[in-house]
């Protein structure tokens, strides 16, 4: 990836993280995945593998996001091209 996609993949990052309905709907995923893992039965174990999975997605595409913007510089807020 060149330095120039690099920087735009940062602020497209970056306007995701500002963004209100974004951060909302990734915590909600991850919050109603834990509160379900709570109240599930242990024997039930394709529902917990289920809810687990929805939690350790939601945490990597965060940490993605993430990275995404350390490892950029963005010169200018992203925008419709």
């Amino acid at each position: 990836m060149t330095p120039e996609e690099r920087d735009r993949l940062a602020a497209e990052a970056a306007r995701l993280m500002d963004n209100e309905a974004f951060q909302w709907a990734l915590a909600s995923i991850r919050s109603d995945a834990l509160e379900g893992l709570v109240s599930t039965p242990a024997t039930d174990t394709d529902t917990i593998r289920d809810r687990q999975t929805k939690v350790k997605v939601a945490d990597e595409f965060l940490d993605l996001i993430e990275a995404a913007i350390r490892d950029g510089q963005p010169r200018k807020a992203a925008g419709i091209v």
